[in-house]
């Protein structure tokens, strides 16, 4: 097993309104070596609350719950393009536009669904989107971030804040490492979900 699936502790999320099926790719996860955090959503619109405040590395989704959602899902996968979804195929999987990086069969055997995840796990730049358990800010991250969502640039948020460059890109990294977040659009939706800022400043 590659040693970043060893290290690294991934978290995975999985959309299935069957209680039989979600326990039951829950066990095989959870036996496999993936050192991997598992939640389970009945519905995308739990999924969507879920999202507010995690970004997971990977959802593994009932293909059926993406019907006539696709637009919603498009849009989370804009703001977050390093999530990589998984399709759970019953029978035939209807066409969903590319929405899915990979798929799989629930006939398929445990070692083949584990070979999939564990493939895309290898493709992540990890370093950059791995989120940690307390993505709470610093006072000055939350300032640099309140920066980075008005568009300043580096040298405007450190001039702003009589800092320096470099200190300014260090802040932006430990924000990106907190919250998973890279896109100033996603900071953007953190920052008001998270009170930081408000709507109305955009309004």
């Amino acid at each position: 097993m590659n040693k970043i699936l060893q290290q690294t502790r991934q978290h995975i999320v999985i959309l299935e309104a069957s209680k039989i099926i979600s326990e039951g790719l829950y066990g095989v996860l959870f036996h496999s070596e993936i050192n991997c955090k598992i939640d389970h959503c009945d519905t995308l619109d739990e999924f969507f609350e879920l999202f507010e405040t995690k970004t997971p590395h990977i959802l593994i989704a009932n293909s059926m719950q993406f019907l006539n959602r696709e637009k919603e899902v498009k849009k989370i996968r804009k703001i977050h393009p390093n999530i990589h979804v998984v399709g759970m195929d019953y029978m035939h999987m209807p066409n969903m536009n590319g929405l899915f990086d990979a798929s799989f069969s629930l006939y398929d055997p445990e070692e083949q669904i584990i070979q999939t995840i564990s493939k895309l796990f290898e493709k992540q730049p990890f370093a950059h989107q791995t989120k940690t358990d307390d993505d709470s800010l610093s006072e000055r991250e939350i300032e640099v971030l309140t920066g980075i969502v008005n568009g300043l640039s580096n040298k405007e948020i450190a001039e702003s804040l009589n800092i320096s460059i470099h200190t300014v890109a260090t802040h932006r990294k430990n924000i990106t490492a907190k919250t998973g977040i890279r896109s100033q659009s996603g900071l953007t939706i953190y920052a008001i979900s998270k009170e930081i800022i408000s709507i109305d400043d955009f309004s």
